[in-house]
């Protein structure tokens, strides 16, 4: 044993007394009374471990146990905790963050556990107010946060509550009442219990303990401000933790947040980023699959390999006999997981990921999968437009139109007379925010999907995206509505067989009448819109369609950002971009493809089907002669094409000659 002779100089008389007789007890019997009676001096009650608080019945162990007896605290639990708590004075960290998987008892650990074993050491103490350096009509803060009120009464009730009052050691402390109908245990005076939902309900108090359940997000509302508010309320508890009780640079409150992955997205993984570059040696993170969590045999023997995918990866199951080593090299990582799971993740991998093995990566919230955008995209053709965002506004002296950005070389011939769709992603300000530019795309149907059964014909239909731009206007000006409609004005007059228009909701009345007015089809397609199943069916049939590779398209930067940067929101079922980002080119794309998608039967002759099959699919009278005068429309166009000398049409030729399975177009 060492002695530092000059930190005892700095000692009083009698403090050099009490040291050395310390010093001796430790040297000669390996521990000392007179250290223990000067560290629990300020205890009425010599608090016990951690350990020892969730298993004895006089404590928590009622509380942990089920009518059997058995620990219903799993071994990896225990384990965590002792690591925050290596004794019974001593908090080694002072933020705790619960990850991972669902189902592991993050809540019940951190307010039934972690929340519990703070206030039970706090109420040891003979004068908590003066061990803290606080004023005496101060108050200890325990505090039990979440987005909304009734969220944090469930934790505050239901899960602390309910552990305190099945405890022998609290209930013969502290007393009872009724909160919201409910039995409440109230502590002894200087604590409090705080249930709260706002900043205000926490700002300049002196919190000890601040638990933060933010996985109850409300769904079907704005998440991006809801994470704000909960950054606020969490921000302004640790003040009112490091201002009141840091005292010798040391800081004996703890902050703990809970969260699944699944219904957040990307806050919980942030929110470890920050506070760990922030404040790493203090922070306490437990991230685990739910199979390292509960005990192991609990889901049985054996595995499967799924292969964890990024930006231009999708996560995949790998099957038994394929080369993990070629998996490595492109990029995935792997894992493995219990076969108990693998229905889930044949269901839906993403959603099995973030539920069962605690996982959010790129892919397991991004929509779309780059290396299957990156399939679709075709080097041969290009985009019309000369640009991918045209800045273009309503002012008097803006004369362009978007018709000049339009380079009809790049439109094949024998595409013009394709059935065109059209969506406008329409917006008024155009540039003021993130996704706040109009886009344009046009979606000709091309044909069938080359079917490789002889038996078994396919009835999906491929596409070839026609052009694709985003309208942006100059600073201080607004969209023009007025411009949207010259341009598909402009394509008609052109020759491009516009078969339809649409649009979404915003300003759509008065251009959905307009151009309805001038004999397009017009109608109004909300591509954000999600169903009562959670599935935004614009969205999902962009989605197969890539994924079957029926759609061929060609490059654009801006679009496959768009792609690969979509997110879909598992609980609510909506796809959006991601924070800062936009989508309005894809939004267009997504429309337009949506809105031809409806028409398969009524140009499924154009593909080689019998023509009387096509008529008998369709039981109007009105969608019949409608296909007969584009059928014959298109046979026109396809003579004067090859009879250019010919000012008038010979109907009676054409007839002749294109004439279909005996059918005589009328």
């Amino acid at each position: 044993m060492t002695i530092d002779k000059n930190a005892l100089d700095t000692l009083s008389e009698k403090e050099r007394k009490i040291a050395l007789s310390i010093l001796s007890e430790l040297k000669d019997k390996g521990e000392s009374e007179t250290l223990k009676d000067l560290k629990y001096a300020d205890y009425r009650e010599i608090p016990v471990d951690i350990e020892t608080f969730l298993t004895d019945d006089n404590y928590l162990g009622k509380a942990w146990k089920d009518i059997t007896g058995k620990s219903l605290l799993y071994p990896f639990w225990l384990e965590q905790l002792k690591k925050i708590f290596p004794n019974n004075l001593d908090t080694d960290y002072t933020t705790l963050l619960e990850s991972g998987a669902r189902g592991i008892g993050k809540s019940q650990v951190g307010c039934g556990a972690v929340g519990a074993y703070l206030m039970y050491r706090v109420m040891c103490l003979k004068n908590p107010q003066d061990f803290y350096h606080l004023q005496q009509t101060e108050k200890i803060i325990f505090a039990f946060m979440n987005i909304t009120k009734d969220a944090s009464k469930a934790i505050a009730i239901d899960k602390f509550q309910k552990t305190i009052q099945m405890s022998p050691w609290f209930m013969s402390r502290g007393t009872m009442t009724q909160f919201e109908n409910s039995p409440f245990w109230v502590p002894p005076l200087p604590l409090e219990i705080v249930i709260g939902s706002q900043s205000s309900d926490v700002i300049g108090k002196p919190i000890y303990f601040a638990f933060f359940d933010e996985i109850s997000f409300i769904r079907n509302q704005d998440i991006d401000k809801q994470k704000e508010k909960a950054r606020d309320m969490i921000n302004t508890a640790i003040g009112g933790m490091k201002t009141r009780f840091i005292h010798d640079g040391k800081n004996p409150t703890l902050l703990v947040v809970a969260s699944s992955k699944r219904s957040e997205q990307s806050f919980m993984e942030s929110y470890i980023r920050e506070l760990s570059s922030i404040d790493g040696q203090n922070v306490y993170v437990v991230d685990k699959p739910v199979w390292e969590v509960k005990p192991k045999g609990t889901y049985g023997e054996g595995t499967f390999k799924v292969g964890l995918g990024n930006k231009f990866l999708a996560n995949t199951i790998i099957s038994d006999d394929a080369d993990i080593e070629s998996f490595k090299a492109k990029g995935y990582r792997i894992i493995d997981v219990p076969l108990f799971f693998k229905t889930e993740f044949l269901k839906d991998i993403e959603r099995g990921l973030c539920d069962f093995a605690g996982i959010s990566t790129a892919s397991s919230s991004k929509y779309m999968s780059g290396e299957m955008v990156m399939d679709c995209i075709h080097t041969d053709f290009s985009n019309p437009f000369t640009s991918d965002e045209l800045e273009i506004g309503n002012a008097k002296d803006d004369i362009r139109q978007y018709k000049q950005f339009f380079d009809m070389s790049k439109v094949p011939q024998n595409l013009l007379r394709q059935p065109l769709y059209i969506h406008l992603d329409m917006s008024k300000s155009g540039g003021s925010g993130a996704n706040d530019n109009t886009g344009i795309a046009g979606v000709w149907i091309t044909g069938k999907k080359p079917s490789t059964d002889a038996e078994t014909q396919s009835n999906d239909l491929s596409f070839r995206l026609a052009f694709a731009t985003s309208i942006k206007a100059p600073k201080g000006r607004q969209i023009s509505f007025e411009k949207n409609r010259n341009f598909i004005r402009w394509l008609r007059d052109t020759g491009f067989n516009v078969k339809g228009v649409s649009y979404d909701t915003f300003q759509s009345v008065d251009t959905g009448q307009q151009l309805e007015a001038e004999g397009f089809n017009c109608n109004t397609i909300s591509v954000d819109r999600v169903d009562t199943d959670h599935i935004c069916k614009p969205y999902q049939y962009l989605k197969n369609t890539v994924y079957e590779q029926r759609l061929a398209m060609f490059k654009c930067d801006r679009l496959f950002d768009e792609f690969v940067d979509v997110e879909r929101n598992i609980n609510t079922g909506k796809v959006d971009h991601t924070p800062n980002g936009h989508k309005d080119i894809l939004d267009a794309v997504c429309g337009a493809l949506f809105n031809a998608s409806k028409f398969a039967e009524q140009y499924a002759f154009d593909y080689g089907e019998n023509m009387q099959l096509t008529l008998d699919v369709n039981e109007s009278k009105d969608g019949r002669k409608q296909m007969i005068v584009d059928f014959e429309e298109m046979m026109k166009q396809s003579y004067r094409d090859s009879h250019p000398s010919n000012n008038d049409t010979d109907d009676e030729a054409i007839k002749n000659m294109y004439a279909v399975n005996d059918i005589i177009i009328l």
